[in-house]
């Protein structure tokens, strides 16, 4: 394969990345955990194709000869950094995120341990609490 078809498919994967990483940025702005497991399996299917096709133009021959790289090298150069800096974007994203859910999550412990110290009444007919001692 030519070294120009192989950095074409490199950017064209890069490009992919970058749609599907503002995919996942979308879901995490939404709160809407449910698709981030197969969204994260796309994303590691995507990283491996771009890892592959960047081992093939690493060891293509024409690469020993910088001053005759295809012009859409700097394209795909480019695309590179952008998905970097989305993907820096979408881990701060995560991990707001993950705080946020630890936060309430602690919440929701600490809530449940003050109801622990109460306990319901032995007489079943009311839903009363008391203290327990």
């Amino acid at each position: 394969m030519s070294l120009e078809h192989l950095i074409e498919k490199s950017a064209e994967g890069y490009q992919g990345m970058l749609d599907h990483l503002a995919d996942i940025s979308g879901m995490l702005k939404g709160a809407h955990p449910e698709g981030i497991g197969q969204a994260l399996e796309q994303w590691h299917f995507l990283l491996q194709e771009a890892r592959q096709l960047d081992a093939e133009i690493d060891q293509h021959p024409s690469m020993t000869k910088q001053d005759n790289l295809a012009p859409n090298y700097q394209q795909r150069t480019e695309l590179m950094r952008q998905v970097a800096l989305q993907c820096e974007q979408v881990y701060s994203q995560a991990n707001l995120l993950k705080a946020m859910v630890s936060d309430e999550l602690n919440r929701l412990q600490h809530g449940r341990k003050a109801l622990g110290g109460y306990k319901g009444s032995s007489n079943k007919k009311g839903s009363r609490l008391i203290a327990s001692s």
